[in-house]
């Protein structure tokens, strides 16, 4: 890969596994020559759950990751280490929160590039890479003053003026109370939609930074008058639900059973 820098690694991981799933393959691998000094590759492909098999005659190196919960082996693992192993599989039980996250039409366009009904903008259509949307691990930044978000906890992205959840993701790091723009970039970079000028200006008051995974896209996005009908109401901030409405978003936003695990 010649882009280096646009987190390509992550947007090949996000569609080797994003084709598998569609063709109903449930273990992937890939085959590679480590450099035993300093190899990017397996430390990317490491934080998504591949891990080594076996070495070929040649000493090619076999990587194996699975895609569906192995119940045997979670027993010992907290929710958060389900979600890395088993990515894009993930625990949902009742050891985790839920909540749910209002992101603006423009931001959310930036953010997960590969939404279904996203038109793409002229700069990519020219050959631009939109480096946030490329990967995996991505950064939302707030002033609200909500505290109980731990690692593990699952976020449902709600887009608003369109008034639907779209998206479901996994806390990894919560820091609280951020007012230092340059320690906040250093966090957030090439993972968040704002630039180094609009962090300046939202750190001007205490900054929540929730360093997350995305896992899916809602199969069916759910609309404002669907989630009234469950009791839940349009956040205007980052807003935690029940374990209850969760279920009934999960149910009937179409996210595939075989990929969580409570």
């Amino acid at each position: 890969v010649s882009h280096v820098g646009y987190k390509i690694g992550e947007l090949f991981v996000k569609l080797a596994i994003d084709y598998a799933i569609k063709n109903n393959i449930d273990e992937i691998y890939l085959t590679h020559f480590t450099n035993p000094d300093n190899d990017y590759l397996v430390d990317l492909i490491t934080e998504y759950g591949f891990y080594k098999a076996a070495i070929k005659d040649d000493g090619e190196e076999i990587f194996v990751k699975e895609l569906l919960v192995d119940k045997d082996k979670i027993a010992s693992m907290r929710p958060l280490e389900i979600s890395n192993v088993f990515y894009p599989s993930l625990y949902d039980g009742d050891e985790v929160n839920k909540f749910l996250v209002p992101i603006r039409p423009e931001y959310h366009q930036q953010l997960f590039t590969d939404y279904k009904s996203r038109q793409t903008s002229l700069s990519e259509h020219v050959g631009e890479f939109i480096v946030e949307g490329n990967t995996i691990k991505k950064a939302y930044l707030s002033n609200s003053r909500i505290r109980n978000l731990s690692p593990g906890d699952i976020l449902l992205f709600y887009r608003t003026v369109d008034s639907e959840i779209t998206s479901l993701g996994v806390v990894e790091k919560v820091l609280y109370g951020l007012q230092d723009e340059d320690e906040i970039f250093r966090n957030v970079r090439k993972r968040t939609v704002y630039s180094m000028k609009e962090i300046e200006k939202m750190a001007k008051k205490p900054t929540l930074v929730i360093l997350f995974k995305w896992h899916f896209h809602l199969p069916n996005p759910l609309k404002l008058k669907d989630l009234k009908t469950i009791g839940v109401s349009a956040p205007q901030s980052i807003a935690q639900i029940l374990n209850e409405e969760y279920l009934q978003i999960k149910m009937r936003g179409g996210i595939d059973e075989r990929f969580t695990v409570n």
